[in-house]
């Protein structure tokens, strides 16, 4: 009876996972009350995944990329390498595909494309480039590079530590880099002379407001003689409010200011930028004596200002406004700045932005006063992609923080420590040396991911205690076991493959693990190849924008559609799920 609950649990878990109904920390969480509910584990047991070494290591890495990005060191080499590099799309390729796969290998890859991310906009603006020519293949490349060594993503940490609570040998810190180094070069080869004939320009090098498609949402109207609005402030007019529109800067006398009422009451001659469709411009015009400047519609150069700045922002996999409206944290008064539009998939949404629900992603253009940058930076709910200085590289800093990653790599890779220890005595140091400030902590954690671990690694201990991963197990082996332990692997690799384009690679890799080991003990072979092919097959998420982080990062911004993925991800999936099948039984043998 048991194992039926888990057997339905696991299903309930993958659907909810993949139609995303829920967030998956809080999927996680209601799996994990149900295991205690329904009496499956003892409580000790639900509560294991957060004191696991896998849950522990995955956070103090997130501490570790923190420090390292404190320093500015990765961002300044990025910026160089970029924009004094090869002046051809194919050499910039190159340069960036090896750089993100080297830095994605030692540190979070999301954290590497987060990082890169202006860096490669930046680079494309100067160049006259399309940026979404680059953005998903920096994506991808982040992923191979993560398939690397142990650390470069919390899949290969977790299963390693899943393999260790099975009396198994944990993976080494370079194991499996032989075939992380194939698969980066033949999957980066495809994506330089095939993939990235299919890569779309989605977004031009063009102005933002053009970019947003905003143009014929911004008017210049000016205030005639005889106006009711004369001798009021903006804010007393409450022209928002009443004409359905937004007031996005003030001139007098050529000057631009962005600040309601900078200028102080409205004249005769001001003219007001404004954001407004073409009904509310009628309604303005006739209610408020307000002509509006036909053939005129401000662009960028009109919004900014010596005291505003439009930029675009996306927001991060550990944004506190995901799954909420900007309307509903306050956007305006928290940020003391205006969302003009937001870039979802492809589409651009101009109208009532104040009440879209925002996702991981997204793209917001934004006014916002210059004084206010940085507060908007140091939030941390955005990463900013213009308006943003080059950060000026810390000596001391960035010397540190490298030492003390390559220390817990170097410690990780002698045995002499486990990664969890190595990567807690790191993050310590990081705190200690001042390369991540004590409040700054538990900021750079992405505690979904942590939440989702520690949720799911007691699911993955009630499919082995309740025996339903054994009847799991043995419905696959009626079906593969005839063909050898090769089809089996192919077979799980497949499986992982598909979930992993809809649901988080953790997710994937916790229930598929303890039922990868089952199959191997039921046929006699040994449980690593299959465990090193789920490491290989959950972070291999090119053909859909949704399974995977940094594919979420780029999506905004590179403009793409779903399709985009599956024309370019798609063909290089096969060709990387046709390279782990061959290679890994030649490298780790049954």
């Amino acid at each position: 009876m048991q194992a039926l609950m888990i057997l339905a649990l696991m299903l309930l878990t993958t659907l909810l996972l993949v139609t995303e109904r829920l967030r998956a920390d809080l999927v996680a969480m209601l799996i994990l009350a149900a295991l205690v509910v329904l009496g499956i584990l003892e409580p000790y047991q639900a509560l294991s995944g957060f004191s696991n070494p896998a849950t522990v290591a995955v956070a103090c890495m997130f501490v570790l990329s923190a420090g390292l990005n404190a320093s500015g060191v990765v961002q300044f080499l990025g910026d160089r390498l970029l924009r004094h590099g090869p002046s051809g799309e194919t050499g910039m390729m190159i340069l960036m595909g090896g750089a993100i796969a080297f830095i994605s290998a030692f540190i979070n890859n999301t954290a590497a494309v987060a990082i890169f991310l202006p860096v490669i906009l930046r680079a494309s603006q100067g160049r006259g480039d399309s940026p979404s020519r680059f953005l998903m293949p920096l994506s991808f490349f982040a992923m191979l590079g993560g398939t690397c060594t142990l650390i470069g993503t919390s899949t290969n940490i977790l299963i390693s530590s899943i393999a260790s609570q099975h009396g198994l040998r944990p993976f080494g810190m370079f194991e499996f880099t032989s075939i992380g180094l194939v698969l980066t070069l033949i999957c980066g080869s495809y994506l330089l002379f095939i993939g990235r004939r299919f890569i779309p320009e989605r977004i031009k090098p063009e102005s933002l407001t053009e970019g947003f498609h905003l143009n014929r949402y911004l008017s210049e109207v000016e205030v005639v003689a005889g106006s009711p609005l004369i001798g009021r402030l903006i804010l007393e007019a409450e022209l928002g409010e009443k004409y359905d529109l937004e007031v996005l800067g003030h001139v007098r006398s050529s000057v631009t200011r962005s600040t309601p009422d900078s200028h102080g009451v409205l004249a005769e001659g001001d003219i007001l930028l404004v954001k407004a469709p073409a009904a509310a411009l009628v309604k303005l015009r006739d209610a408020a004596g307000i002509a509006v400047r036909r053939g005129r519609h401000p662009g960028d150069a009109d919004l900014r200002s010596a005291d505003s700045a439009l930029i675009e922002a996306v927001v991060t996999t550990n944004s506190d406004l995901d799954g909420r409206t900007l309307k509903g944290v306050g956007f305006r008064n928290r940020f003391g700045a205006t969302a003009l539009a937001v870039r979802r998939h492809g589409e651009d949404i101009r109208d009532k932005v104040g009440h879209v629900r925002l996702q991981v992603g997204d793209e917001l253009l934004v006014l916002v006063p210059r004084r206010n940058l940085a507060r908007l930076r140091r939030e941390g709910a955005f990463l900013i992609m213009q308006e943003v200085e080059v950060p000026v590289v810390k000596p001391m800093m960035a010397m540190t923080s490298v030492l003390i990653v390559a220390g817990v790599v170097v410690v990780a890779t002698t045995g002499l420590y486990t990664i969890a220890e190595a990567a807690l005595v790191g993050a310590v140091a990081m705190v200690l040396t001042g390369c991540v400030p004590t409040h700054k902590v538990y900021e750079s954690i992405d505690w979904s991911v942590i939440f989702l671990l520690a949720g799911l690694i007691p699911l993955s201990i009630a499919l082995e205690v309740s025996g339903a991963a054994d009847h799991a197990v043995d419905g696959m082996l009626s079906i593969s076991g005839d063909f050898g332990p090769t089809a089996t692997l192919a077979i799980f690799s497949v499986f992982a493959l598909l979930l992993t384009g809809f649901m988080s690679n953790a997710a994937t890799a916790a229930l598929l693990a303890p039922l990868a080991i089952t199959a191997a003990v039921k046929m006699g072979v040994s449980p690593r190849p299959f465990l090193i092919a789920l490491t290989f097959a959950a972070s291999a998420a090119f053909y859909t924008p949704i399974g995977y982080q940094t594919n979420l990062l780029v999506y905004g911004p590179g403009g793409y559609r779903f399709s985009d993925f599956v024309k370019v991800g798609g063909p290089l999936t096969l060709i990387y799920l046709a390279l782990i099948c061959v290679l890994i039984p030649i490298v780790f043998p049954f």
